[in-house]
């Protein structure tokens, strides 16, 4: 009866040893799983990071795209700005091209059918930026001080007339002026009233032989746009004259 006790005294110890060695594998595996979460963890935190990190460069990429887009837009707008550009001079340049080349057969037709009064020098032709000019000097055109048209100032004024009124796409300005000596008489205070009334007469002339009374004007400029020295009775000569100015009209 005693030997029960006693072998479970000599057992105690060995399963008191079972139990610890359980204990450390036990705490093993507990500290192994600790470690596997902490590096779970800590990978998954990693991730996170990554994560936020991607997020932020899709972002600036979407940024980054959402201008490029814009300055692409900015870019086409501005192509298309500068050819419209390009457009619109080239058409203004064919414009002016043809515009210079009527003025030119203009010109040449002026002075064929107008030979004989220009070689005579009752009349005179130019060409000037743009513009074509009639020159009548007031010699063949009014007795002095008057604005009644003389005879022979109306031949040839009606020969100008009748080359004038088949030029398109043009007004024609009637400018008066005279020299610079003083007139002060009851119907012309100055020679500024003298020069326009002048005008106004060769103007009624044109629309009498035909031409579009609107694309006729009348202006009288006086004494201050000589052309030659009011100092010569010469100069004072050429200076009282009707200039007839061709100007290409804006409006066809």
């Amino acid at each position: 009866m005693m030997r029960l006790p006693l072998l479970a005294l000599l057992l105690l110890p060995l399963c008191a040893c079972v139990s610890a060695s359980q204990h450390d594998l036990e705490v093993a595996r507990a500290n192994a799983l600790q470690e596997q979460l902490e590096q779970r963890e800590s990978e998954l935190r990693d991730l996170q990071k990554s994560q936020e990190i991607l997020e932020l460069e899709r972002g600036s990429l979407s940024e980054e795209r959402v201008a490029l887009i814009n300055d692409l837009e900015d870019l086409r707008l501005g192509n298309e700005a500068v050819l419209r550009e390009v457009e619109h001079e080239r058409r203004v340049r064919q414009e002016r091209e043809a515009e210079i080349a009527e003025l030119s057969g203009t010109y040449q037709s002026l002075v064929e059918q107008l030979e004989e009064e220009v070689e005579s020098g009752q009349l005179e032709i130019h060409r000037l930026r743009g513009r074509l000019q009639v020159r009548a000097l007031d010699r063949i055109l009014f007795d002095s001080g008057s604005t009644s048209i003389k005879g022979e100032g109306q031949k040839v004024l009606s020969k100008v007339a009748a080359q004038l009124k088949d030029i398109p796409k043009h007004r024609i300005s009637v400018e008066g002026h005279t020299d610079n000596l003083p007139i002060a008489t009851a119907q012309f205070p100055s020679n500024w009233e003298l020069s326009a009334a002048r005008a106004s007469g060769v103007v009624r002339l044109l629309i009498q032989q035909g031409l579009d009374p609107s694309k006729l004007s009348a202006v009288g400029f006086g004494p201050e746009q000589p052309i030659a020295d009011n100092a010569t009775r010469e100069g004072r000569s050429r200076n009282r004259r009707i200039e007839l100015v061709l100007v290409p009209d804006a409006a066809d």
